[in-house]
Order: C-alpha cells, then sequence, then structure tokens
C-alpha cells in the first residue's frame, strides 16, 4: 500500500465513522478546526495530520487508531 491509498482509507474510514453516528461534518469539526479543513480531509484532498487525527477522533468519540484502521486485505507495499 502506498501513502496515497492508506490517506484515503483514513479519510473512508472517518467519513464512515461520522456518518454512523449520525454527525454532521460541521459538529465534528467543532470548534477544533474549521469546517473547510475537515471536509478537505474526508474528502482526501489533505491527509490528516497527527494533530488533526487526534482532533477528529476526540469530537467522534473514538481512539485515534480507529480512525487509522486498514483492513489486512490492502495491497501490500513490496520491500526494497
Amino acid at each position: 500500500m502506498d501513502f496515497k491509498s492508506f490517506a484515503d482509507q483514513v479519510a473512508k474510514n472517518i467519513k464512515k465513522i461520522r456518518t454512523e453516528k449520525g454527525m454532521s461534518q460541521e459538529e465534528v469539526s467543532g470548534l477544533e478546526m474549521g469546517v473547510r479543513t475537515y471536509q478537505r480531509i474526508e474528502n482526501g484532498i489533505n491527509p490528516p495530520n497527527l494533530e488533526s487525527i487526534f482532533k477528529i477522533a476526540k469530537s467522534l468519540g473514538v481512539q485515534p487508531r480507529d480512525l487509522l484502521d486498514i483492513p489486512s486485505n490492502s495491497p501490500k507495499t513490496k520491500k526494497n
């Protein structure tokens, strides 16, 4: 898996958890970050940094690792 695939999967995880909890993007972004910043993360335009992952997880009421959970059947990267 390359970084782009990883970042896309994290964005999908964020959106999935948010929609499962019935929250809007505005509710998740709250006072922690701007709505546009959050939207760009969720839409895979900008990959989240560690601080953003922490803030989003806190807003969603989950652990940061839940946002980073990547299915084990994802393509593996070749080792050099």
